[in-house]
């Protein structure tokens, strides 16, 4: 790299989009998220009694109790003639590792969960006035996916957003990278970004390489901005500070050398991932550099589309199928 990582360290770094306003009033909007507590109704179920309890929660939850129990802890339906040991291992399993204890330590009520969606759930409303947001509810599934989503609603596993230092993150052999991710605070980051891909998901018929993937996460984290721009630029990126403050400072690095090295169009599935996927860093450019860091540059296309074409609605932007229309239109000059 050619600039000095210690002026990086020591510079001061810029939260707005190059011009993109993210700061718009919302004080008259009512949040208008449900978030239900369907793991508390799970806990108290007893081994003996679970297809009485799973007719009770079917009545309260409807179709979702069956999709917890068949697509999230895949222990069957109220039919299955095994459900009863099935859940008993799960539940031993769980609290034999003081897992709902531990959830409920963390999340001793909705309060705060309320309060870490309220802004998105204000800012959704603002951008897309006629849509609604899907219901949150949360669950225990045993340290599988943080967000499973189904119909009208979106499913949080608490138990993975129990503080990047909880033991048995470590025990399970979880990177480091996705430990730093699985805290309270990226429950929101975490809830629109599925939101985003669920509503505005990649067109199949579009190209598959770098330039397209940089441009559909960089829109995802545009839209990101939208919903929580008072939450941290690392937290939305699920960087560390030093990671977001390095892919700011290089980020005309970056661009340089995809062009440069002719990567912009480069079809290879573990370069398209290194470039712009998860990761503890981006291998191009060493251990500290922030992972998928193309996607950054991404962004900053987004920012600058946005920005040559103000008549362009958040809306309008999502909608767009073909990533490369963004880029034509963007500007972009880093």
């Amino acid at each position: 790299m050619k600039k000095n990582i210690l002026i990086l360290l020591s510079a001061t770094m810029l939260a707005s989009c190059g011009g993109n306003s993210f700061d718009v009033d919302v004080s008259n909007i009512q949040p208008e998220i449900d978030v239900e507590r369907f793991d508390l109704d799970f806990d108290t179920i007893a081994p003996q009694n679970i297809q009485y309890s799973l007719n009770a929660l079917t009545e309260k939850y409807g179709d979702f109790a069956e999709f917890y129990t068949e697509g999230i802890i895949g222990i069957g339906s109220v039919e299955t003639p095994t459900l009863a040991n099935a859940y008993s291992d799960f539940s031993n399993y769980c609290k034999s590792n003081g897992i709902f204890d531990d959830v409920q330590k963390q999340f001793p009520d909705l309060n705060s969960l309320e309060s870490l969606m309220n802004q998105g759930a204000k800012h959704f409303k603002y951008y897309f006035p006629n849509d609604t947001l899907p219901k949150l509810y949360t669950v225990v599934s045993g340290f599988q996916e943080s967000m499973f989503p189904t119909e009208g609603i979106i499913a949080v596993s608490l138990d993975k957003y129990l503080g990047n230092t909880y033991p048995h993150y470590e025990s399970l052999g979880i990177e480091v990278y996705k430990r730093r991710r699985m805290i309270p605070e990226m429950i929101p980051a975490d809830y629109f970004r599925c939101i985003a891909m669920l509503n505005y998901p990649k067109d199949e018929n579009a190209a598959f390489n770098i330039l397209n993937e940089m441009i559909y996460e960089g829109r995802i984290q545009y839209f990101l901005n939208c919903m929580l721009p008072e939450t941290p630029d690392s937290t939305r990126w699920g960087y560390t500070d030093f990671q977001y403050r390095w892919a700011e400072y290089y980020e005309e690095e970056i661009w340089d050398y995809l062009v440069d090295k002719k990567m912009l169009f480069d079809t290879n599935p573990i370069a398209v991932r290194n470039f712009t996927g998860e990761g503890p860093f981006t291998n191009a450019f060493g251990n500290n550099s922030a992972p998928g860091c193309a996607s950054y540059c991404g962004y900053r296309i987004v920012c600058s589309y946005m920005r040559h074409n103000p008549d362009v609605t958040l809306k309008d932007l999502m909608e767009i199928k073909d990533m490369n229309q963004i880029y034509n239109k963007a500007r972009y000059n880093p």
